[in-house]
């Protein structure tokens, strides 16, 4: 029930446990294969403003990756980062209905990196995007959604390299709500094309959302 500049302050936390699978064909000792499952990096939003209108919501927000996932250079497959990160959001979602069971939304994000553990490498800024378009069938969701990312600058450290990282994905999208509980599950899997400077595969995700 706190209001500012017009909508609705909101406090979020997300708390992702990964498991990466990642192989590599190269020459020799260029070549890897490692899989790990556990803790990722904890990220916190604790500024968050909702918008809402007739046939649109809106939100801009401020938050936090925490380096709680273990990371290891040696372990291509590490569930941490190794560095904290401090990402921007802002974002919108339009009705094309006024049961506002058809939607389209859109959420740009931008992303600043400290240096990273163990290698004093620090990553550059990232800017992407995120977007979706769904149809509400009772307490379901249908859709599909993808996300863009592209590296804004160049990596700063030892052995950095002046290669900027680039990545698509688009696929299907399933939620359901519980209501009387206010409990959300959505399940997403994602399909990377035309990567560069980073590895490419398949995103799998399944969220559970509970509000207080």
């Amino acid at each position: 029930n706190i209001t500012v500049l017009g909508g609705n302050l909101l406090f979020d936390m997300i708390v992702p446990l990964v498991y990466t699978d990642i192989s590599y064909q190269g020459i020799g000792p260029a070549s890897f294969d490692d899989s790990q499952f556990g803790l990722g990096d904890i990220f916190l939003e604790p500024f968050f403003i909702g918008w809402h209108g007739k046939r649109w919501d809106a939100l801009a927000a401020i938050g936090f990756y925490l380096p709680t996932g273990k990371f290891d250079q040696k372990e291509p497959a590490s569930a941490g980062m190794g560095f904290w990160t401090t990402m921007f959001s802002l974002g919108g979602t339009v009705y094309f209905d006024q049961e506002k069971t058809w939607s389209a939304s859109i959420l740009a994000r931008y992303q600043i990196h400290s240096e990273q553990d163990e290698t004093d490498i620090t990553v550059g800024d990232h800017f992407s995007f995120e977007w979706g378009l769904g149809k509400q069938i009772g307490a379901l969701d249908v859709g599909v959604s993808g996300y863009c990312l592209w590296q804004v600058n160049n990596d700063s450290g030892p052995g950095s390299d002046s290669f900027k990282e680039r990545a698509y994905a688009i696929g299907p999208e399933l939620g359901y709500t519980f209501k009387p509980l206010g409990l959300n599950v959505a399940f997403r899997s994602q399909w990377e094309f035309e990567n560069r400077n980073r590895p490419e595969g398949n995103i799998t995700t399944l969220n559970f959302t509970y509000a207080f």
